[in-house]
């Protein structure tokens, strides 16, 4: 037999398979690495987005914190003049009156209009009541002013009964709500009744201080809170909080509310509420293993002291009381111990790192480390501690291996979008679980992205309205580093420029691209760092004038300072002792002749009423002498 060649045929149903394994492996290969890369896109992208949100809260809170401790600066200046002053102008400053049986009975003086048609209150309070006053304050009605001394009465009785210290427990009820700061946010409150359900003895709830100031409605949230406690004065409990104090309410914004909603009648008001405020309780204590308290603790506090302290004798806590000064004596020999246990129980922040030093960043309490809080916690044989005080991105935080929790209530705090709000519900197994919340509609329905850049822009506005305002002291900075004028400077000298003249702590490199402009080589146009134009067509260029803006908030504490009757105005009696308060200080206005006060007088009276307003007084510094315009302020 002959050989014979044949060609072999390949099976094309197997080569088609092939090919197209072959095409299957390629397209999944470029699927993953598409998915890979949009990962690698997604992460970067929220890692920057990320820096900026936090960049966004370090300058939200910086300037917070510098505002506080601005403040306490300022009623430490005060204090110093006001000690050296007559007892009667002492009285104002401690804030209470020593006949306060007289001034409970001020509401009989108040008559109800005839055309008001408002909420009324009939005590002993009921829950329809309450109910009636919440649906008022939501149609933006104000509670008479008679009836709101009433009810402030009624409350101080109530929380004076209490020690300082309080106790309750999660087993009549099987839960606990604890609720943080509100700063006087209505929605916010309401938000967590319509979410958590409405304080019953079945539902009870501790409120952690800090419920007024800041926020448009601390009259209506004071009210609300108030007449829950009387109503279930063992289901509903209240601390104080630094905010709970006259001093910072002149700062913070709560006697300019009652002042606006209750006018002649704003004085009466405010020294019900200062009543109210020394009375209410500092510490909750929940089934003997877990303290709740509004700031924190520090390497000295202790519950036994705390509760053997006359807290009724503090109407503010930006200084010691009287009571501890009495005798007089040499000051270093005076125990102020006392007052630094409320302090720091008010005003305290933890910390990562161990130890427990003074709170420079606020100018009040401490900074507390774990170790101080596992020294606290064992020496009470307590758990948990929960507090308030610090606004958080998410309403609240967990710190000290889970020992320290922080709730915060108030959402948009610092802006719409800015954090949110939280609350704690607590059983009794005592681990906290967190709702959180947002009082605006419209901030949820944003994206993330929509919304961290809303907030980015509000906090770069503030910042930079402040460094516009302190164009004088910085202009004089900058140039120090920069011999040949050339205009720029390095990053290093304009981030130290920054902090030293604004006394703000920021990532200033970090930021930078949003404030100042930057050449080819690295250097910073410092010129840039005031190139926002409507802030500065709102701010002369004049030093007093310049002064005048960045120190609005001082000079606003200052009248409210002077304004001893919470009118709102100064009258011509108060501006005379202002003058004397601050001729203990200037000898330029000892040396004032009564008539020269009158002419002063009359020519801040811009308006010849008989009494000065806030607008007067800002006015009668931009009418200073153009001689002064260079000097500080």
């Amino acid at each position: 037999m002959g050989c014979t060649t044949s060609n072999i045929v390949p099976d094309k149903d197997k080569v088609d398979r092939k090919v197209g394994n072959n095409a299957e492996i390629n397209s999944s290969e470029t699927q993953l690495r598409a998915t890979l890369l949009i990962q690698r896109w997604f992460r970067r992208w929220r890692a920057e987005l990320e820096i900026r949100r936090r960049c966004t809260w370090t300058i939200f809170q910086t300037m917070e914190y510098a505002s506080e401790n601005e403040q306490l600066k300022l009623y430490n200046f005060f204090n110093e003049i006001i000690s050296s002053l007559p007892e009667a102008f002492n009285t104002v400053q401690n804030g209470m009156d020593n006949d306060e049986s007289s001034e409970e009975n001020h509401h009989k003086e108040i008559p109800i209009e005839s055309k008001y048609f408002g909420p009324v209150l009939i005590f002993p309070l009921d829950i329809d009541q309450i109910t009636n006053l919440i649906k008022s304050f939501k149609n933006k009605e104000v509670l008479h002013a008679r009836y709101l001394i009433l009810l402030l009465n009624e409350a101080k009785h109530h929380f004076k009964k209490i020690e300082n210290t309080q106790h309750t427990v999660t087993s009549i009820a099987g839960k606990l709500t604890i609720v943080g700061d509100l700063h006087g946010s209505l929605d916010d409150l309401l938000m967590i009744f319509f979410k958590n359900g409405l304080p019953s003895h079945d539902n009870p709830y501790i409120i952690n201080g800090d419920f007024v100031d800041r926020g448009k409605s601390s009259v209506e949230v004071s009210v609300i809170l108030f007449s829950l406690s009387l109503l279930y004065p063992h289901s509903f409990l209240v601390n104080r909080g630094n905010h709970e104090d006259y001093m910072m309410n002149k700062r913070y914004g709560f006697t300019t509310e009652l002042v606006s909603k209750y006018g002649v009648h704003a004085n009466k008001v405010s020294k019900a509420f200062e009543r109210v405020f020394t009375v209410l309780p500092l510490v909750t204590v929940i089934d003997n293993s877990v303290v709740v308290c509004h700031g924190g603790i520090s390497d000295i506090t202790d519950l036994e002291v705390i509760n053997s302290i006359p807290r009724h004798k503090y109407a503010s806590l930006l200084r010691p009381p009287d009571y501890l000064c009495a005798n007089g004596g040499d000051p270093e020999e005076i125990d102020f111990s006392p007052w630094r246990q409320l302090l720091d129980l008010l005003w305290s922040d933890p910390r990562a790192a161990p130890g427990c030093e003074h709170n420079s960043f606020r100018g009040g309490g401490t900074y507390f480390g774990p170790d101080t809080t596992d020294e606290f916690l064992a020496r009470h044989n307590f758990k948990l501690l929960i507090r308030s005080h610090e606004c958080k991105p998410d309403g609240y935080d967990v710190t000290h291996d889970g020992k320290v929790v922080t709730v915060f209530s108030t959402s948009n705090y610092y802006d719409t979008g800015s954090n949110l709000g939280a609350y704690i519900r607590l059983t009794s197994n005592h681990k906290p679980q967190f709702i959180q919340f947002c009082a605006s509609e419209q901030n949820t329905q944003l994206p993330l992205c929509s919304r961290i850049i809303k907030v980015e822009c509000s906090a770069l506005r503030d910042l930079r309205a402040r460094i516009v305002a302190n164009k004088g002291n910085l202009l004089p900075e900058f140039r120090k580093h920069d011999p040949e004028n050339s205009g720029f400077i390095s990053l290093s000298e304009w981030a130290t420029c920054l902090t030293s003249v604004l006394s703000l702590d920021l990532p200033w490199r970090t930021i930078r691209w949003k404030l100042v402009e930057i050449n080819k080589e690295g250097k910073v146009d410092y010129e840039s760092s005031f190139t926002d134009a409507k802030l500065e067509a709102s701010i002369s260029n004049q030093h007093i004038s310049e002064a005048i803006y960045r120190q609005r908030n001082v000079l606003e504490t200052v009248f409210r300072l002077l304004d001893t009757d919470n009118s709102g105005c100064l009258s011509r009696d108060e501006i005379r002792a202002g003058c004397q308060m601050l001729g203990q200080h200037s000898p330029a206005v000892q040396q004032l002749t009564p008539e020269d006060m009158e002419k002063i007088i009359d020519t801040m009276d811009i308006d010849k009423d008989g009494e000065i307003n806030f607008n007067e007084f800002l006015e009668s510094f931009r009418m200073v002498d153009s001689k002064f315009a260079g000097s500080n302020f």
